[in-house]
């Protein structure tokens, strides 16, 4: 019972939100404030207003606060007025009141200007361009519960928007009478069709009943939450492949750097190889400088220097001794030297 009085409450006050805000801007816009009447008349309307600002936005943040919680029955009990047949899987579609109460709020305020204004046109624009703004809002997100809900919705708020404009063409817009005559009838006509799609959901409602309406909403629900996790999954293999694709085109860079500093390498070794081709000094040079480092490489073994060059001077030096050693040795034998005949001739 507190449940649906507390809920009671909230959509009578959602029903008279724009009346209590188009009267106390009219009062307060009132310079004539001279009994006791109108001057509490006028804090009243100050009251209401600054009522019809705050109330609004806590409603709005009490349920994104509960936007977690909002699937239990529980937690969404107390204000489910608000949220009166309304997806809430949502952020997007829990918003619906907050456009609910700023229409009206900017409305109100917008058709209390005086005719001698010169924003007096703003009323017909915003007024159009809310309307319109609401389709696509519809169109988008689709934000209560079942397929036909959102149709009728839809429907409404489009002849709804048809008829402004066509009130709008019907006023002084034009002096053709012919023009002013196309605009009252489709006037008429968006007029019978909002009565009409009315008229049909509530009569189509009556003959589903209770138990079929909430059948109705689950199997809805359902439908649109695996296609919505499929729409996800899909999203975020699109996001991973893109994620790829530009993972690899950022290595193509740097292994184009890489290719292009080989092929730079490998081409200054062609050149420095055919510049030394072409220059038979430096050629000589580095054939001379190859036979060096071929010897110091067969000499050297193990870090030690095994090759001893030989030298012809040391080798006549080695035979001269070895003679002068024979020499020596025959002396001191007695034998002493053996004389030539011919000298044996001379001393004779």
């Amino acid at each position: 019972m507190i449940q649906f009085k507390f809920n009671a409450y909230i959509r009578y006050y959602m029903l008279v939100y724009f009346d209590t805000t188009f009267f106390s801007v009219m009062k307060i816009m009132d310079p004539n404030n001279d009994t006791v009447a109108r001057k509490a008349a006028l804090l009243l309307s100050y009251v209401l207003f600054v009522v019809n600002i705050v109330l609004p936005v806590f409603l709005i943040a009490h349920i994104n606060r509960r936007f977690d919680i909002l699937a239990m029955k529980e937690a969404k009990q107390s204000f489910n007025s608000l949220l009166l047949k309304i997806d809430k899987a949502s952020r997007w579609r829990i918003m619906n009141p907050a456009y609910f109460f700023a229409r009206r709020l900017l409305t109100a305020m917008l058709l209390t200007l005086p005719i001698e204004n010169t924003f007096i046109f703003l009323q017909y624009v915003f007024i159009l361009m809310s309307s319109h703004a609401y389709i696509l809002y519809m169109v988008a997100v689709k934000p209560y519960q079942t397929p036909g809900i959102n149709s009728y919705v839809l429907a409404s708020e489009t002849f709804y928007s048809a008829l402004i404009i066509a009130i709008f063409i019907f006023s002084d817009a034009t002096p053709e009478m012919s023009i002013k005559f196309g605009a009252g009838v489709a006037l008429i006509v968006s007029l019978i069709l909002l009565v009409l799609a009315n008229l049909i959901m509530n009569v189509y409602y009556l003959w589903q009943g209770p138990a079929k309406i909430k059948k109705t909403i689950k199997e809805a629900t359902l439908k649109r939450a695996e296609k919505e996790a499929l729409e996800r999954a899909e999203e975020e293999e699109r996001k991973l492949k893109k994620k790829k694709e530009e993972e690899e085109f950022t290595k193509i860079p740097d292994e184009t750097m890489n290719m292009s500093s080989i092929d730079a390498s490998n081409t200054t070794q062609q050149n420095n190889t055919m510049s030394e081709l072409n220059n038979p000094k430096k050629r000589g040079k580095n054939k001379k400088k190859g036979m060096e480092d071929n010897v110091n490489e067969a000499g050297t073994v193990g870090g030690e220097d095994n090759f001893q060059p030989t030298k012809k001077r040391r080798r006549g030096k080695d035979k001269d001794k070895n003679k002068q050693d024979d020499l020596a040795e025959g002396t001191i034998t007695g034998t002493g030297p053996v004389k030539s005949k011919k000298r044996k001739a001379k001393q004779t």
